[in-house]
C-alpha cells in the first residue's frame, strides 16, 4: 500500500484545493438560491405569499459571505486562479439575485410583519425585521460592490445598456450661396 505524498508546508497542502473550494462555495450559494426561490414562489396550504416573503431567506450569512470567500480564495492568494474572472462573474450574478429577490421579499414581508402588530413584542419584532432587513441588504450591497470591483480588476466588463442605435445622419447638402 502506498502513502500519499506529504506536502512540504501547510500552505502548499491547501493551495492545490483552491479551485475546488472556490467552485464548491459558489455552487452551494447557487443551490441555496435555487431552492429558496422555489420555496418562496410555490404555494403551500399553511402559508401566504406575504408570510413566505417575510421569512424567505434570500439574504443570509451564507449568501453574503460565501461568494466573497470564494473570490478571496480565487484572487487574493497568489497566483490568481485562471478561472478567477469567471468565478467573479458568477459571484456577481449571485449577488444581483440576492439583492433583487432579497429586496422584493423584504418589502413584501414588511406588510405582513407590520400588519400583525398588536402587542409590544410584535412591535419589537416588526422593528427588528425592518432594521435587520435593511442592515442585511446593506451588507449584501457592500459585498456585491467588492465583487464588482474584483470582477472589473480582472478585466471583466459590464454590458453597456445605454448605447442606443442611432440611425445614420442623412447626407448634408452643400450650403447654398445667397446672391446679393
Amino acid at each position: 500500500m502506498t502513502t500519499p505524498s506529504v506536502p512540504s508546508s501547510p500552505g502548499s497542502a491547501v493551495k492545490a484545493l483552491r479551485p475546488l473550494f472556490a467552485w464548491v462555495l459558489l455552487g452551494y450559494v447557487a443551490l441555496h438560491l435555487f431552492f429558496t426561490f422555489f420555496g418562496w414562489l410555490l404555494p403551500s396550504p399553511d402559508s401566504t405569499f406575504s408570510s413566505r416573503s417575510a421569512s424567505a431567506g434570500f439574504v443570509t450569512l451564507y449568501t453574503i459571505v460565501l461568494p466573497l470567500l470564494a473570490l478571496l480564495i480565487a484572487t487574493q492568494i497568489t497566483p490568481v486562479l485562471a478561472a478567477g474572472k469567471l468565478m467573479a462573474a458568477i459571484a456577481l450574478v449571485e449577488y444581483v439575485v440576492v439583492l433583487f429577490f432579497g429586496l422584493v421579499s423584504f418589502l413584501l414581508g414588511l406588510g405582513r410583519t407590520f400588519d400583525y402588530v398588536n402587542s409590544a413584542r410584535s412591535a419589537f419584532g416588526a422593528l427588528e425585521h425592518l432594521v435587520m432587513g435593511l442592515a442585511e441588504l446593506g451588507v449584501a450591497a457592500l459585498v456585491a460592490y467588492a465583487a464588482l470591483r474584483i470582477f472589473l480588476s480582472l478585466g471583466g466588463t459590464l454590458p453597456d445598456f445605454s448605447a442606443r442605435h442611432t440611425p445614420p445622419a442623412p447626407p448634408s447638402e452643400p450650403p447654398t450661396q445667397v446672391l446679393q
